[in-house]
């Protein structure tokens, strides 16, 4: 196993989206293309009810159904969708295996969704013990909450206490960056195996970044931090001179969120795309020598 490190992360995640940025504009473009229709459709007249009636319970109850089947349609599509970037990615030139793509994306998001719910459960088993250890001196559960560091509550349970929150959600963020970098390339892993089974990309995503988990982490934090400072400024900049260029009209508004997108959202969602196999061509260059040939 090969020992990643950060600069070679960023150098790989980024040579994957200059060698197959236009297939990604193709494949997310489709996706966003249909989940947008699919969102108008399944959703459309739902939310102009609503809006006619806010205060009918009813509707509200029966959206929630309607709202599950889209975004269960809308996360296998674009599962689906990266299994298509990753594998085409990997291996120039192949046809896409559209039947393969839309079995194994949807098991890859169920296979985390059950990960990151034993992820949860584990943060609450550590917070139902540091609570039973703790309680007498802090006040039970609720000093573990948001609400206890307002002045009222800092004042009741005093700084150790403050201190000891501030530990325990740094604690909690940095389990839940360790966690995601731990299975970040079990999709690339089933692209690249071309398996339908969660299971052979969380095994292999846990052998892989063993040696290179706190390396993976901090690269995540960065990436993550990157990404949010673009996105923020990119955001008040286009964001900013849009409004003042077309004002305030609807179609104004239209045009602002079209760009916003493109200029914006779409480079997000695409290096996002990247990461993941640059992080796995890092850490198993043998495993995937020709990703971007």
């Amino acid at each position: 196993m090969t020992k990643m490190s950060i600069g070679a992360a960023f150098s790989e995640t980024f040579a994957f989206l200059k060698a197959n940025w236009m297939q990604m504009l193709i494949w997310m473009g489709g996706a966003l293309l249909v989940v947008g229709l699919l969102g108008y459709l399944l959703l459309g007249s739902t939310f102009s009810a609503m809006a006619l009636a806010p205060n009918d319970p009813s509707l509200v109850m029966g959206a929630f159904g309607k709202i599950a089947l889209f975004a269960l349609v809308a996360a296998v599509i674009f599962y689906g969708v990266s299994m298509l970037i990753w594998r085409g990615g990997m291996y120039p030139g192949e046809a896409p295996n559209f039947a393969w793509a839309f079995q194994a994306g949807p098991a890859l998001a169920f296979g985390m969704f059950v990960v990151m719910i034993a992820a949860y459960i584990v943060i609450f088993i550590i917070m139902f013990v540091l609570t039973l250890i703790f309680g007498a001196a802090l006040g039970g559960m609720g000093a573990f909450s948001p609400a206890a560091l307002e002045s009222g509550g800092a004042g009741a349970i005093g700084g150790g206490a403050i201190f000891l929150m501030i530990i325990l959600y740094v604690a909690m963020i940095v389990f839940l960056l360790w966690v995601q970098g731990r299975f970040l390339v079990a999709g690339p892993v089933m692209a690249n195996q071309l398996t339908r089974n969660p299971v052979t990309g969380l095994g292999e995503s846990w052998r892989l970044t063993g040696p290179s988990q706190w390396t993976i982490v901090g690269f995540y934090l960065l990436f993550t931090i990157g990404i949010f400072i673009y996105a923020m400024i990119a955001g008040l900049i286009f964001g900013g001179v849009l409004g003042a260029i077309l004002g305030g009209s609807a179609v104004g508004a239209i045009l602002t969120m079209i760009v916003m997108a493109a200029v914006v959202y779409l480079p997000v969602i695409m290096i996002s795309f990247s990461m993941p196999v640059g992080v796995y061509r890092a850490l198993s260059p043998r495993a995937s020598g020709d990703v971007f040939a």
